[in-house]
């Protein structure tokens, strides 16, 4: 995975600890939207997929972006728990959650995400802020597409995740490929 991204022609480095596809996705640690720490689960019971999407702020081009990505998330027609992380608590908070639709609204409050899927970025003006990113993980919870644009003010690729999202709900097979 690339460790350098680019954000208005600034040079940025991401962690150096990260996951891949194909190996089980972390539970970890988080903040719901009233300040009540949960555990954000690999797998669920109702067997449903899991998309863990994550932005280093809410605003400009990210705020637009996210509200396209709600709206595309919001006509699924299989159930998947889709998580939108920030790694702190945003003034606009509850703008944000009364806004969004299919997005269940979350805080790394712990660095837990941030360091465990390496989407926390580590030098520059956005050092300690976590990356654009995307992660679908399968029924099983394995890590099966993720999306990490190098280029922060390229958005995320809805078509490919539809592709990815058709493929991860077809192929389910009972188990991820790595522990």
């Amino acid at each position: 995975m690339e460790s350098e991204l680019i954000y208005k022609d600034e040079l940025l480095t991401l962690c150096e600890d990260f996951t891949d596809v194909g190996y089980m996705a972390d539970n970890f640690e988080a903040m719901d939207f009233y300040g009540n720490p949960l555990e954000i689960k690999r797998s669920h019971a109702d067997k449903a997929m899991t998309l863990l999407v994550s932005f280093p702020s809410y605003e400009g081009e990210f705020k637009e972006e996210i509200l396209k990505l709600d709206a595309f998330l919001s006509h699924l027609k299989v159930e998947v728990h889709c998580y939108l992380l920030f790694d702190f608590v945003l003034p606009e908070v509850t703008t944000l959650q009364n806004r969004l639709t299919k997005f269940k609204l979350i805080f790394d409050s712990e660095d837990e995400f941030g360091s465990m899927y390496g989407t926390k970025i580590v030098s520059g003006s956005l050092k300690e802020r976590l990356t654009k990113s995307l992660f679908l993980i399968s029924k099983d919870g394995a890590i099966f597409y993720i999306d990490i644009p190098r280029e922060l003010e390229k958005p995320l690729d809805l078509d490919r995740l539809q592709v990815e999202l058709n493929k991860a709900y077809i192929s389910y097979t009972g188990v991820g490929c790595h522990e």
